[in-house]
């Protein structure tokens, strides 16, 4: 589905009953808020869609398809004001065609839709009324006449009646028709119009009612407009679920119920599919993700299978690797490393943090084990919590605990930074005023005034209240039984602003001054200070910027004081949700260069015709390249090369989903673009260096044949330190960045042959050769191809565009007999290669070459060590002499290889002679000569017991003869396997030199051995050639001798035991 880019959420989604390769699926999310463009079908199991209609819909509730027809569908669907399609269509085609069989008046739509399984044709709806609904687009139909309603048809969904035999609800209603009763009995839960709310049950289809569930307000409307609904079992029609924080459990027909699934806190469930033929099986939706159980509840699925969480802010900390945190809907907030030691990031990986689902979270730049986050509810007093990772404990540290402190905050989730630039110690928090803190939070002081102040107006001090804030509100209603328990949003004020006096909805710290600020309130008021803090300006001079914007960016530019940009949205609440308009349909970015005196609005190339992806929630400018703009959207990434001016979308591989921030991470030599989606957790874009180089050339690369980007740095880390067994690919995991340096390369226009790229090191000696040659395909791989590197990917692609390869800090292969990838047990999916691996290339300064049709293109690239090992004098050292050791022995592989080569070269001969008519003599000889020569080689197998090209046991030895060349390449590649694979960042061991000492000799006393073969047997056998008048062998060996990397004296006495 993810080849649809326009959409990113789903409302509903049906498997027609008779077919179950036919499914339905509609878009929008009436919790969330995102809009959709109508609805999909499916009639392969879901690996192909196409889109069927409902266009004019913007978000579709409920499906229904006919129990033993699939072309027979309905959806319930809501609309808004600029988009009419709402209520009840139905299809007997499949959906090439719909009709609207049920339009409520004064209604943005339907919600609810159901029948029973066995009596199908008895169907029931319910119609939700203007604002009624926490995102579900309160707010867009008319006002009037309260239109919350059920409806009932009798006809399989053709002809509707309201039911109004009900108490008049309001708001969100749900509705649910028991099987084996002939569709007789009903039951109805939501908010009532004259207060209070219940669950009501009819068992005669809904021409009476009486009240159910008693005084239990835990079951009365569940969540209200965030989640409500009631389901009943398909086989006894006294059980029945319905759902609050919590799912609860009714089996004497909704008259008691008891809680069935949930935890401390909530899980947040929002649906339940029953399977109609087995009650058993139920599936679970909660905020966390799917649950199922196929024994009635006895046991469940876990809930983290899928990566489906909800960010809303993110940041990262400077360990290596870094860690991405962000805060995410329910579960509070959760943070993972960027790479992990095993191959791929998995559970293991992750790590829950003690802060509220919506606020922003910040690590301490000196000590990255304490973070900052936001606490709501009792136990956190609605603070600031620090977080202390290393001891696992939390505290509430806000400076206005337990005080009537004047300090108002953005509900749940205002701003903290660190000044990482110039004060690591110093944290700033924003509340409608701005406070800092220099000692861990043990006290705060005053940075700003009252920073929500409108212009014009006399600033307020921090913490005093203004005289209009400081007036007696009116008292607040009694709770409703049965209301949201999941941490409410204080109810705005007229007009749709936080209650006064407002705060503070972003602020930036300058890179490039100490002391610059800028911030942005939900009062729509912009200010700065360009002397820490002293004087402040209100720069809110917008000359198009409708009234009620709530800037929620703010963004110092990195390259000058002056220059900020600012995103404004309108009318944006939990989720995105809130009444479309047409000025929320239009972007709000601007720019100054001029510190605030004049704007320019920056949106020429941004979606304006995308349902969903007209709204934009976050905009970054580069830290390190001036004018490289991006902004999140409702379905994608678009990036700005000329400082907004205009816009284009860096999808990539990105699926269509709501990005609601993003951060880079510069440390630790890192180029990473880091974003928080909205559905679809964290991802990152792994060294986003080419795109600086477009914005500082782009004519110049759009002009070249070809062009070779500056790669970033690239980090010495290793690839899997796990072993002897790879982790389970089915468990929940995501891809490690690839391993060594990304390098990207341009082509105009199709190469006219073979491309190469040359890694050259600092003596300017050839490290590594890729071509555009695809390397040969596996053979008979012993496990599934899932696990292999494709052929495509260890090859340089000649497609016209942006290319890139993945250097993986590794020479050349050696040549081995026996390619292997049976013991790579360190692996992890998509990643094996054939081993021998050549030897990790040092920390260094290398130079990249890309050959282009005669043309070469020259960057430079820096490796450095893993940041938790360091580069210090005595491991430089130790891995110099490691390095050594690797290219001693990847030299004798390579040595030893070609001596093979020779070997088999006058075996060959041989065997072409012995194919002929030979006197008798020259046979035996021939014979006895090949014999001679099989005892040194010739094979393309290891010899002897060796240990094959990727093993690491050293070839067993015949009492009295030499090794083959073959057995000694396996006894070298016992040296370098560990060595290239994972091994430690130390001095080799004694035991690591013995062996590649005893490959030397080795090698010497066969290379010896082929002498005496040389000089003797082979002459001799010539001689018997030339008698009888036959072409003597041609032989001009090179390579049967002992190898230079086996002549010099090993020079660390500390490797060699003090020898």
């Amino acid at each position: 589905f993810d080849q649809f880019t326009n959409v990113d959420s789903i409302g509903a989604i049906q498997v027609a009953p008779s077919d179950t390769n036919i499914v339905y699926a509609g878009t929008g999310d009436s919790v969330g808020g995102s809009s959709g463009d109508g609805m999909y079908k499916s009639v392969d199991a879901g690996k192909t869609w196409t889109h069927i209609g409902l266009e004019d819909t913007v978000k579709i509730n409920k499906i229904v398809v006919d129990p033993k027809d699939p072309n027979l569908v309905l959806a319930s669907t809501q609309g808004d004001a600029r988009h009419s399609g709402q209520g009840v269509y139905s299809s007997t085609d499949g959906g090439k065609t719909w009709t609207n069989v049920l339009k409520p008046e004064n209604a943005n739509g339907t919600r609810d839709l159901e029948y029973a399984f066995d009596t199908p044709h008895v169907m029931f709806a319910t119609s939700q009324g203007a604002g009624g609904g926490f995102g579900g687009g309160g707010g867009a139909a008319p006002q009037g006449p309260n239109a919350t309603a059920l409806y009932k048809s009798t006809d399989a969904g053709k002809t509707w009646k309201k039911v109004d035999t009900l108490p008049p609800y309001t708001g969100r209603i749900s509705v649910a028709i028991a099987m084996h009763t002939k569709g007789q009995r009903v039951f109805v839960v939501g908010g009532l119009l004259q207060g209070g709310s219940g669950l009501y049950r009819s068992d005669d289809q809904g021409a009476t009612w009486q009240h159910m569930g008693g005084d239990d307000t835990r079951v009365a409307n569940g969540q209200g407009a965030f989640s409500s609904g009631v389901w009943v079992d398909p086989q006894n029609p006294d059980i029945l679920y319905t759902i609050s924080t919590t799912v609860y459990r009714s089996t004497d027909g909704g008259k008691t119920f008891s809680a069935f699934k949930g935890a401390p806190g909530g899980e947040d469930p929002h649906e339940i599919w029953i399977d109609p033929t087995n009650g058993q099986r139920m599936f679970f939706g909660f905020d966390q993700g799917p649950a199922v159980t196929l024994d009635g509840g006895q046991t469940w699925s876990g809930y983290y299978q899928i990566p489906i969480a909800q960010v809303y802010h993110i940041a990262t900390d400077n360990r290596y690797p870094y860690w991405v945190m962000g805060s995410k809907q329910d579960t509070g907030a959760i943070m993972t490393r960027s790479r992990s030691d095993q191959g791929q990031i998995t559970t293991v990986d992750w790590l829950p943090l003690p802060s509220s689902e919506f606020g922003t979270l910040a690590p301490d730049p000196l000590k990255p084990t304490t973070v900052y986050g936001v606490g709501y509810g009792a136990g956190q007093g609605n603070g600031l919590i620090k977080i202390d990772l290393t001891a696992g404990q939390w505290g509430n540290v806000a400076p206005n605990f337990g005080t009537d402190s004047g300090l108002y905050t953005a509900g749940r989730d205002f701003w903290k930074r660190f000044d990482t630039a110039f004060d690591p110690k110093a944290l700033y928090v924003g509340y409608n005023c701005i406070l800092v803190t220099r000692d861990g939070a043990q006290t705060w002081k005053a940075f700003s005034p009252d920073l929500t102040t409108a212009k014009g107006q006399p600033m307020v001090p921090c913490g005093v209240v203004p005289a209009a804030a400081a007036a007696p509100r009116p008292a607040a209603p009694a709770p409703t039984p049965g209301a949201p328990t999941a941490t409410p949003t204080p109810a705005p004020p007229a007009g749709g602003r936080p209650n006064l006096p407002g705060s503070i909805s972003d602020f930036s710290l300058s890179t490039v001054k100490q002391g610059v600020v800028w911030s942005g309130s939900t009062s729509g008021q912009i200010y700065n200070t360009m002397d820490g803090g002293k004087t402040w300006n209100n720069v809110t001079n917008f000359t198009d910027l409708p009234p009620g914007a709530n800037f929620v960016t703010v963004e110092a530019g990195h390259s000058d004081v002056n220059t900020a940009y600012v995103l404004a949205n309108l009318g944006l609440g939990r989720g995105g949700g809130g009444p479309p308009a047409p000025q929320r349909e239009q972007h709000y970015i601007y720019r100054t260069h001029d510190g605030g005196k004049s704007w320019t609005r920056i949106v020429n190339g941004l979606p304006v015709d995308e349902r969903t992806g007209s709204q934009v929630h976050v905009i970054r400018e580069d830290p390190k390249q001036k004018g490289l703009l991006f902004a999140g959207t409702e379905t994608t990434v678009y990036v700005s090369f000329d400082d907004g001016d205009h816009w284009q979308s860096l999808r990539l591989n990105l699926p269509s989903t709501s990005i609601r921030d993003m951060v880079f991470h510069t440390d630790d030599h890192m180029n990473d673009l880091v974003i928080g989606t909205y559905g679809r957790g964290f991802w990152v874009l792994d060294d986003m260096s080419p795109l600086r180089d477009i914005a500082a050339k782009a004519q110049q690369i759009a002009a070249a044949p070809a062009y070779l980007f500056k790669p970033g740095d690239a980090i010495r880390s290793r690839m899997n330190s796990n072993w002897d067994q790879p982790m389970n690919p089915e468990m929940p995991h995501a891809a490690n960045p690839p391993f060594g340096a990304l390098i990207y390369y341009h082509l105009s226009q199709k190469p006219a042959g073979e491309i190469k790229l040359q890694i050259f090191d600092s003596a300017n000696k050839l490290v590594r050769t890729i071509t555009s040659t695809p390397p040969p395909m596996y053979r008979r791989p012993p496990y599934p191809d899932y696990w292999l590197m494709p052929s495509s990917e260890r090859a340089l692609s000649t497609n016209i565009g942006t290319n890139r390869i993945n250097w993986d800090l590794r020479y050349d292969d050696p040549p081995g007999f026996n390619p292997d990838i049976n013991n790579q047990m360190n692996s992890a999916p998509g990643q094996v290669t054939p081993a021998p691996h050549g030897p990790l290339a040092l920390p260094g300064t290398y130079t990249v070459k890309l050959l282009v049709d005669g043309a070469v293109y020259t960057q430079t690239l820096v490796v450095h060590n893993d940041p938790r090992i360091g580069e210090s004098a005595t491991m430089m050292s130790g891995l110099r002499a490691q390095n050594k050791l690797a290219m001693a022995a990847w030299q004798g592989m390579k040595d030893s290889y070609a001596a093979n080569e020779e070997v088999a070269a006058m075996r060959a001969q041989l065997a072409a002679i012995a194919r002929g008519s030979l006197p008798a003599d020259i046979a035996t000889a021939a014979t006895a000569l090949d014999a001679k020569l099989a005892t040194i080689g010739g094979a393309r197998a290891p010899g002897r017991g060796g240990g094959g090209g990727g093993g690491f046991g050293g070839p067993a030895r015949i009492p009295g003869s030499v090794l083959t060349f073959t057995a000694i390449n396996a006894l070298f590649n016992t040296v370098l396997a560990p060595l290239s694979q994972n091994a430690i960042d130390m001095p080799p061991t004694k035991a690591e030199v013995d062996t590649w000492e005893s490959g030397c000799k080795e090698f010497t006393a066969t290379a010896n051995a082929s002498k005496t073969m040389l000089g003797v047997d082979l002459v001799g056998f010539n001689s018997l050639l030339t008698k009888s008048n036959l072409t003597p062998l041609k032989i001009t060996p090179t390579a049967l001798a002992v190898p230079a990397s086996c002549t010099f004296v090993w020079p660390m006495a500390t490797a060699r035991g003090g020898k």
